[in-house]
């Protein structure tokens, strides 16, 4: 049996740079800080199982996930390490959350006493973290009602709070006067905790750039996403440790054509060649994560690939399965590599670079990579 043929399209992902990322990441927190790796959105689009293994490896002690099933995933995957839903679970997943060995968190009474009923079920006391609000006003419980749900704490035995944590408001912002405003809030949200008798064993709140930039904030463990992926959480914070980019995103040339010059290209015929051109056609389109905004027609395109370490304009509407690049009077082959995220020769295009095209974050640039595009793993 020959082995299936794989999509002319694919994302990289090195996992040597997410250990390398790590250490190097870990190196910056306190001492006792433990390192939480943000695996959540199939590892922001990078493939969960491989980079919590690579990350572990490195020395995170800790994965975090929102949905129940990215924690299922893991388990099932083997990895047996602590893992956090950093949402609370759906009452319909509780008692495959607990089964599984996840850690809720809870922040809401509803939440509470669901935990504690599955905690019935489950025969066994279940350990929670509690999140508060200390002023994104998404989710956790607010710090003027922290004493109230205190008391529903005390009524509720079978829920053990081990941990208290919260989330900055400001990711691409470290000197923003809110991040210390915030660390206030929860040093208020603690003590209040505290004066009535609940002390977790352990505190967290540091995402990336308070991992990079705030050691006030580290506590007992950091949450660590996008930094770990090699992109920086913010434009204040590039250069301020030695990262490296885990994914690259290539295809290879599907069809390449001569096309005369008054001839137009793709959907509604929007960019016109003014000149003879060199149309290159690559294999995956907005379905993929390619979006369609990245598309071109009279005015300056939005996006670039590399061919043979060269940038070409991505040209025309972006389809569903494909999009169009003009190479001028240069040409390749069907079947050469194209890069849309990464290195090749001395040229680079990053997430970064489509993010401001988009007028987006590299987040969303990544995570919005889809299940179709399949991820090959190195290092």
């Amino acid at each position: 049996m020959t082995e299936p043929v794989p999509r002319p399209a694919w994302a990289e992902i090195d996992l040597g740079a997410v250990r390398r990322n790590v250490a190097r990441i870990g190196e910056k927190l306190n001492e006792n800080t433990q390192f939480m790796a943000v695996v959540k959105a199939n590892a922001y689009g990078h493939g969960d199982v491989g980079v919590a293994r690579a990350a572990l490896e490195a020395g995170a002690t800790w994965l975090g996930v929102i949905l129940v099933e990215e924690g299922v995933r893991l388990r099932e995957a083997g990895i047996e390490a602590p893992i956090l839903l950093l949402h609370e679970a759906p009452v319909e997943r509780i008692d495959e959350a607990l089964a599984n060995d996840l850690t809720p968190c809870v922040f809401t009474e509803k939440g509470l006493w669901l935990i504690g009923e599955a905690a019935d079920r489950a025969h066994r006391p279940v350990g929670a973290h509690l999140k508060v609000d200390t002023g994104m006003n998404r989710l956790g419980v607010p710090i003027d009602h922290i004493e109230d749900f205190a008391r529903a704490l005390a009524k509720e035995p079978r829920v053990e709070i081990e941990a208290i944590y919260s989330h900055f408001a400001f990711a691409d912002a470290p000197d923003n006067p809110f991040i210390s405003e915030q660390l206030s809030r929860f040093a208020d949200a603690c003590d209040r905790l505290k004066a009535v008798g609940i002390e977790p064993a352990f505190r967290h709140m540091a995402n990336s750039a308070a991992a990079l930039t705030r050691p006030d904030a580290h506590f007992d463990m950091a949450r660590v996403g996008i930094a770990m992926y090699g992109l920086s959480p913010g434009p204040k914070l590039d250069g301020i440790l030695e990262l490296e980019p885990v994914m690259s995103l290539k295809a290879r040339a599907a069809m390449v054509k001569r096309v005369p010059a008054g001839e137009a290209v793709s959907y509604g015929l929007r960019y016109k060649l003014r000149r003879p051109g060199t149309i290159v056609s690559i294999p995956l389109g907005y379905a993929d994560g390619w979006p369609r905004a990245l598309g071109s027609g009279r005015g300056a395109s939005k996006a670039a690939v590399l061919i043979a370490g060269k940038r070409y304009p991505a040209v025309g509407t972006v389809c569903m399965d494909a999009f169009m690049v003009d190479m001028g009077d240069d040409s390749c082959d069907v079947g050469d590599e194209v890069v849309l995220i990464g290195s090749q020769g001395k040229e680079r295009i990053s997430a970064d670079d489509l993010a401001s095209a988009l007028g987006t974050i590299n987040y969303e640039v990544v995570t919005r990579i889809s299940s179709r595009i399949p991820r090959v793993y190195r290092g």
